[in-house]
């Protein structure tokens, strides 16, 4: 289950420091649903000057753990008015807002379900979270192996924490055979927790490739992206918003240098109606699109965070980054994508065209999932 808002960071003691950060309006940002075209009819976009007419609103968020391993952060240095950007990719991490414990939780699926350890013997522990941990497990019948994600019923204080978990695997299941989304085996539910059992993944996260090798060539970002853009396709034209796509999100089947690659973390994703309007903050910094921090966006929002790794996957930098969330969040709604920088003097027009189009401000302007995978037939 991912934790909404942006940034999560737990300290040791298990106390959570509290963040403010302010958002500008953006009314002039309107999501509509784009009509589909066909390969030879693409979008024109330009960006769209951040407008502050009105005082910025303040938001409060408290940080948390995300799942998984972190990267340590570097020292940074400022460039004129610019802040230099790190060597290396970091890694963003998510919130939950802050409520009051206390929600007790009959039953979160809503149906009885047999008890996974008859099934299932867990294994070693392979991440966890504000909710719970993702354990490797064993299939007693067969032997095989899978991941088994398990959220503490303790832990879902809100009636939109049950409905969060209820969601999740609901999306999983209605994503079910798309070759690049993590497949759901089964969900459990006993007394403290709930389990969902997936494919096991164990070549890693798409982030800690790119922390490794540096950088992609155009060919390779290229294959990736077709990979991610095809599953936000999808996604869209079954109503699912994934509204947190990140490098972390990602996994290889394999450590195998083709090995297939999985869209993971269905936690902050939401099914949508066409040009149905949402106003909760979700995400991570980096990734993050304007029209989120606006409090009015749609899935659109899904090709600005695509077009944030697929600048990373070419430079091995984020487009938008800064010291605080402040800063990112600046950079994000100033929107101004450095194409100085190297390796960026090296790399084709039609690629940084590409990553402009899918980082337009305006969300009316910016790409299709359709019309990304079009322009990526020329690479």
């Amino acid at each position: 289950m991912g934790n909404k808002c942006v940034h999560a960071k737990i300290t040791k003691n298990g106390i959570f420091h509290s963040l403010f950060w302010w958002v500008p309006p953006l009314d002039m940002l309107t999501p509509a649903k784009k009509n589909e075209t066909s390969c030879e009819e693409e979008a024109e976009g330009a960006i769209v000057p951040v407008q502050n007419n009105k005082p910025p609103e303040v938001v409060r968020m408290e940080k948390d753990e995300k799942e998984g391993h972190h990267t340590e952060e570097g020292d940074t240095a400022k460039r004129g008015s610019r802040k230099e950007k790190p060597s290396k990719p970091r890694k963003p991490h998510n919130v939950k807002r802050a409520v009051s414990a206390g929600l007790q939780v009959d039953s979160v699926l809503k149906t009885k379900t047999g008890h996974l350890k008859d099934f299932y013997q867990l294994g070693e522990k392979l991440g966890h979270g504000q909710f719970g941990t993702t354990f490797l497990c064993v299939e007693k019948a067969t032997r095989e192996k899978y991941a088994c994600k398990s959220i503490s019923k303790r832990k879902l204080v809100t009636k939109e924490d049950v409905e969060d978990v209820r969601r999740e695997i609901e999306i999983m299941h209605h994503l079910a055979g798309h070759p690049n989304v993590i497949s759901i085996k089964g969900s459990y539910e006993d007394s403290v927790a709930v389990h969902f059992v997936m494919e096991l993944c164990v070549g890693g996260e798409l982030f800690d490739r790119i922390v490794k090798r540096g950088h992609y060539s155009e060919r390779q970002a290229a294959d990736l992206t077709r990979t991610i853009v095809g599953v936000i396709q999808a996604c869209h034209s079954l109503g699912v918003m994934h509204r947190d796509l990140k490098p972390e999100n990602f996994l290889f089947v394999s450590d195998e240098e083709d090995s297939p690659l999985k869209t993971i973390d269905f936690g902050l994703s939401t099914f949508f109606k066409p040009g149905e309007i949402f106003d909760d903050v979700v995400g991570s910094p980096y990734y993050v699109a304007p029209e989120v921090l606006g409090k009015h966006y749609g899935q659109e929002c899904d090709i600005w965070s695509a077009g944030v790794i697929v600048y990373i996957l070419l430079s091995g930098v984020p487009p938008f980054w800064g010291e605080t969330e402040q800063d990112i969040f600046e950079e994000v709604l100033r929107a101004d994508v450095d194409f100085k920088s190297e390796p960026w003097p090296k790399i084709s027009d039609s690629a940084k065209d590409l990553i402009r189009r899918m980082l337009v401000r305006d969300p009316k302007k910016r790409l299709t999932a359709h019309e990304v995978l079009c322009k990526l037939q020329i690479f």
